[in-house]
């Protein structure tokens, strides 16, 4: 009997001094030093909130390589970052696990939180895929103190493509007199979704609405892409690739406006040399930007996809929300801490933070397709050429349209 007793105690004292393994899950992100830095933070916050899960974290700068070589190796982080524009392709390719189940079981989820249209970028077949972790629109940077030499009032929701040219032809100066301009109105980029606003607000369109054709050989993309072209070419107020030289024009002082989403807002602020703001974006028949966002999501091959769920959440929620507004690099995706002085600070730059909010009144998501990639390789090659003066924009439209529609037959 005695020998029982210490038998069942020796067993009692195994079973309470042995630990429950940890399970241990993998975040693929890419972002800045000070990014990294707040993920760790998060990381270790997250570990001490779920104990029972060891949270592992992967950078990546060459992030869309990094994703692909792990998930073709049969070793796919857990949880990953996921563009909008990359979406149709990882989600139609089976890569991502359907959120919806955890959702209706999660009774503190609540949809309303978010920004719809973020939501909306994420379904797949009416289940959403990834849970949003911020956006960004394009709007106008501009320097004051040029505008303020050009005698030009700043630009603002009333603005149009004339009074946007008006602007880059009054900006744009000769300072050494070497019949070359020093100082131009507008730095434009040979990026096809640089184009959409241009394109769009013409009237215009990328695709067709069951995105299985191309529609940029129509008149209101051909006079978009001239209204680009004459920038450079006829009113000489926007650089050429030479004329640019890999600089940055905009933070060296030598252009007066330039068109980019919210993650160029902590770079900005350590301009010293002269003072800057944002606008939202010229219009023609109707003002309209294109819609940046990435989601939290989680690989469909996860072992243990109710802590990657957990992890999910956390970061997406108030505490990453939060932690996104203050870094400045993109809008939060949550309405209330966007709406909240964690984003909008009177302290910090830019003054007009509302911007950004103001364009989803009118803001579109990008009509992506599982072709994404290749189809932006496509066009961008032409724009490159367009704004290399090697073909005029009439005939880069044709092309793009041709060659797009020959992808999406195949």
């Amino acid at each position: 009997m005695k020998k029982l007793l210490f038998l069942l105690s020796f067993l009692l004292l195994i079973s309470c001094g042995k630990k429950e393994e940890r399970v241990e899950l993998s975040l693929l992100f890419w972002g800045s030093p000070e990014e990294i830095r707040i993920v760790e933070a998060m990381k270790k916050e997250f570990e001490i909130e779920n104990p029972e899960i060891s949270l592992k974290l992967i950078h990546s700068n060459r992030y869309l390589d990094k994703l692909q070589i792990m998930i073709g190796g049969g070793t796919p982080p857990d949880v990953f970052y996921m563009g909008i524009e990359n979406f149709p392709a990882y989600v139609s390719g089976g890569s991502l696990m359907n959120l919806e189940p955890f959702l209706q079981e999660d009774t503190i989820w609540n949809p309303g939180e978010y920004f719809p249209e973020l939501l909306t970028g994420f379904r797949y077949r009416d289940n959403l895929y990834g849970i949003p972790k911020d956006w960004s629109p394009l709007v106008l940077y501009y320097n004051k103190d040029l505008f303020d030499r050009a005698g030009i009032s700043y630009p603002d929701e009333k603005w149009t493509w004339e009074n946007f040219l008006d602007a880059t032809v009054k900006i744009t100066k000769d300072e050494d007199k070497d019949g070359k301009p020093d100082i131009f109105g507008f730095w434009n980029f040979s990026n096809w979704v640089w184009t959409f606003p241009w394109i769009w607000s013409n009237g215009g369109s990328v695709l067709s609405e069951d995105r299985k054709t191309c529609l940029m050989d129509s008149p209101e993309v051909i006079e978009a892409l001239q209204f680009l072209y004459d920038l450079t070419y006829k009113y000489k107020v926007a650089p050429t690739s030479a004329q640019t030289a890999q600089r940055d024009l905009f933070t060296t002082g030598k252009v007066g406006m330039v068109m980019y989403g919210r993650w160029m807002v902590p770079r900005y602020r350590t301009i010293m040399d002269f003072k800057w703001g944002v606008a939202p974006l010229p219009k023609k028949k109707e003002r309209v930007t294109p819609l940046f966002t990435v989601a939290f999501v989680v690989s469909s091959q996860c072992k243990h996809p109710k802590e990657a769920y957990k992890l999910v959440r956390f970061f997406s929620g108030k505490g990453g929300n939060n932690v996104i507004g203050k870094l400045g690099l993109a809008v939060p995706s949550m309405v209330d801490i966007a709406n909240s002085p964690v984003f909008l600070s009177p302290e910090e730059l830019p003054e007009n933070s509302e911007v950004f909010l103001e364009t989803m009144n009118y803001a579109r998501l990008q009509p992506v397709t599982p072709q994404w990639e290749e189809m932006g390789n496509i066009v961008n090659q032409h724009l490159e050429e367009l704004f290399l003066d090697k073909k005029t924009p009439s005939e880069t439209a044709k092309d793009i349209t041709q060659d797009i529609n020959e992808l999406l037959v195949n």
